[in-house]
Formats: C-alpha cells, structure tokens, sequence
C-alpha cells in the first residue's frame, strides 16, 4: 500500500490542517464550526493519531469516510494494528483503547484494513508550495522531497511515527523543500512553529480544544481564535523584511526618488514598529518564564509539606493556563502521558 498520498491544489474551498484527535470530535466539530468549514468545498487533515483515549470512537471512525476527511497513521494507529496482527483474539486495551474491547469481533477485521491503508505522509500542493504532514517528524536534516521518496525506509518510518527530537529540542532548522510541515504526536501547552514545522498536539487526548491550521490563511486556531506561533521565528522574519525594506531605501534614496522613498520609509517604519510590539510581547513571556523556572527550581529544593504547599501554590496561580496543564502532567502521578 502507498506511504504518500498526494493531494492536489483546493481550488474552491479551503484546507485545515488539525493536531491529534483522539476521538475527541465534539472538540473538533466546534472547532471546525467556528472556522465555517464547509464540507461541500473544504477539506481536513488530521496529523494522525485519530484514535484512542477520547469518548467520540463512533464519530471518530466515521470520519475515516468522509469524502473531506484525510488522514496520515499515527503511532497509536500502528499500535493497535502491531496488536491485532500479533493475536487478534488479544483484549488489547493499552495507551487509551478501551473502546476496541467494545468492537464486534466481525468489525474489527474491517476497522484494522482501514487503518492499514492509511498514508504515513500526506503532500498537499497550495499556491505558497508544498505542505507536508506527517504524525511525528522528519530526519533532522532531511529534505521534503528526500523524505517522501525514500519513505519505503524503516529509519524514516519509525521517526514518523515516533520522533520527537525535534520538539523536545526545539530545532529550529525547519525541513527544506517544503513551505510548512505539520506534525502531531508530541505534547505541547501551546501550537510551536519551529522554522516551517507546526507542532499542533496541544492535548495529547485530554482537556482542551484541538489546534487547527488554515492553510490559506497560514494561522493556527483553537475555538476559532487565532493563536501566536513561535515569537522568535516571527521576529526573524520581520527583522529579514526590516533588513529588504531598509536596503531598497537606501538605493531609492541613492536614485533620488523622493515620492518612492517616502513610501519605502513608512514601510520601514511599520515593520520597526511591528518588531518594537513582537520583542515587548516577548519580554513580558521571557520574564513569566523566569519566574516559573525560577519557582521550579525553589520546588526541587523542598520536601514534604513544603513541597506539598508550594506546589498547590503553583497550581492555584496557573490554574486553567496550559502552564497549569503543564504542572498537572509533570506532577500529578495519575494523569495521562
């Protein structure tokens, strides 16, 4: 069966690419609802990891036919497949997938030849260029185009299914020869733009909304909202468009064009503008993340009922943030990983 399935340009609707599901489809049906989708014109592809955990399983598994609804495999896809061809009679139940014990005997045959034949990579051609998604993650280093030939590769394989290097070491060398690449897998509190990769799990399968990229408007949304990518590649590229605008001043001003030197200085002056506000947003994250690391650190100094206090402090001050969501999974034993 084929690994890359290529979608050809929307020219009369839109594309959107959304994080992991888990068969949280209450979740994604409000997202996409606030967003206008049209199923008549729009498509949706998801980064994979369509089932488990969630309580949607029969709204999840219808998605797998509709004609709008694309997906690539995702590592608990593979899991349960890995299981069911190892014993088919095995109760398997690992990793969210207690639903599987409530499936027909008779459908399960069905289910897992569905699931098989889903792509690991999907390309979906856009007027800016290719976008590229994937579960996990590409080779470091590997170009789109090297990747998607060569995806027969066990090596490329197991990194898109399993990869997470990239995310836990925020790379930010991006994957050349696409314009974005859209990954799943790895848990974040917030959607991560590293070089052209968007990270867009910011669930992992528990509370929230789910992160959804429109690619016409290069924006990811939650409940329909806008969200900011990665500050720090933002304000490379209006740095890079400062350093072009500043440049083709001073040759219109070497030329003696007056008219077109005052647009040029305007231009310039807004996009300084623009780096002024993005590096002042940036200021203040920076500061409320020395505050947290530096709060951490006095955690991992105490013991006891001490730790015990300070950590329900920090609960109660980044209660309902995804920082909260963060302490919660680092510290509490019982959640979800």
């Amino acid at each position: 069966m084929p690994h890359l399935l290529k979608l050809a340009q929307n020219l009369v609707g839109r594309d959107f690419v959304v994080g992991d599901i888990h068969f949280k489809t209450i979740e994604l049906h409000k997202g996409l609802k606030a967003l206008g989708f049209d199923q008549s014109v729009d498509r949706l592809i998801a980064v994979g990891d369509l089932i488990d955990r969630g309580l949607g399983m029969f709204d999840g598994l219808k998605l797998l036919g509709e004609p709008w609804f694309f997906t690539v495999k995702g590592n608990h896809e593979q899991m349960l497949i890995d299981a069911y061809r190892e014993n088919p009679a095995l109760p398997y139940s690992a990793h969210g997938a207690r639903w599987w014990l409530t499936i027909d005997d008779d459908s399960k045959p069905m289910i897992i030849e569905k699931l098989e034949s889903l792509p690991l990579v999907i390309e979906l051609e856009t007027a800016q260029g290719q976008v590229g998604v994937v579960h996990a993650d590409v080779p470091a280093g590997l170009s789109w185009d090297d990747f998607t030939r060569d995806i027969d590769n066990p090596q490329f394989q197991d990194v898109a299914l399993w990869g997470r290097e990239r995310i836990k070491k925020h790379h930010r060398g991006g994957v050349p020869g696409a314009w974005r690449v859209c990954v799943g897998h790895t848990w974040i509190p917030h959607a991560l733009r590293l070089g052209n990769v968007l990270a867009l799990d910011v669930t992992g399968g528990g509370d929230g909304a789910l992160a959804i990229y429109s690619v016409q408007d290069d924006t990811i949304y939650v409940d329909g909202v806008p969200v900011g990518l990665d500050q720090a590649d933002r304000l490379g590229e209006q740095l890079v468009e400062l350093e072009g605008s500043l440049t083709s001043l001073k040759t219109l001003v070497h030329a003696s064009k007056l008219l077109e030197s005052q647009i040029a200085s305007r231009e310039a002056e807004v996009r300084a503008k623009q780096i002024s506000s993005a590096w002042l947003n940036m200021a203040d994250e920076i500061a409320g993340m020395q505050q947290l690391v530096n709060a951490l650190h006095g955690l991992s100094l105490l013991s006891g009922e001490r730790r015990s206090a300070k950590l329900e402090e920090l609960h109660g001050r980044y209660a309902g943030t995804p920082t909260g969501d963060l302490l919660i999974r680092l510290f509490d034993p019982t959640s979800a990983n």
